[in-house]
């Protein structure tokens, strides 16, 4: 009769430590996609980010020769201002400058062999670069430059 209870006490451990182990199983899928949630959209939503203002682009003194003042908000550490600049759809511009401490960015617009004259219209972004390489806009501004 002993080895009937050890049986049957050998098994019930079994039992247990499967459970346990279908527990681990289910909490650490549980984190898995929670964070692949979180990778996905960059950043957790919701109330943690309720805070936060819209951020802000504004492109001040923009004219062919000159040197446009690109004001960020927030402009952050980290942050750049994508200029470019179109005759048409020619692009005759492309700049990337950091954004400095003053969140602001100074972009020259100087006459080149793709763009000698005339008007062009320009977008300015406000944005960084994501830990995979991809470039994130936060805002944008359009601005018509005279030339």
């Amino acid at each position: 009769m002993r080895t009937g209870s050890s049986g049957v006490a050998t098994m019930r451990h079994v039992g247990l430590v499967a459970l346990e182990a279908l527990l681990v199983a289910v909490i650490v899928w549980i984190a898995a996609m929670t964070l692949a949630g979180a990778t996905q959209s960059d950043g957790l939503a919701g109330s943690a980010n309720a805070g936060k203002a819209n951020p802000s682009l504004t492109v001040i003194g923009a004219r062919l020769d000159g040197t446009a003042t690109v004001t960020a908000n927030p402009g952050d550490e980290g942050m750049w201002a994508h200029v470019t600049c179109f005759q048409g759809t020619t692009v005759v511009l492309a700049s990337w400058t950091r954004i400095d401490a003053s969140h602001r960015a100074r972009v020259n617009l100087a006459r080149s062999a793709a763009w000698s004259s005339g008007a062009a219209s320009c977008t300015a972004e406000e944005g960084y670069f994501a830990a995979n390489g991809r470039w994130r806009v936060l805002a944008t501004a359009t601005v018509a430059v005279s030339g």
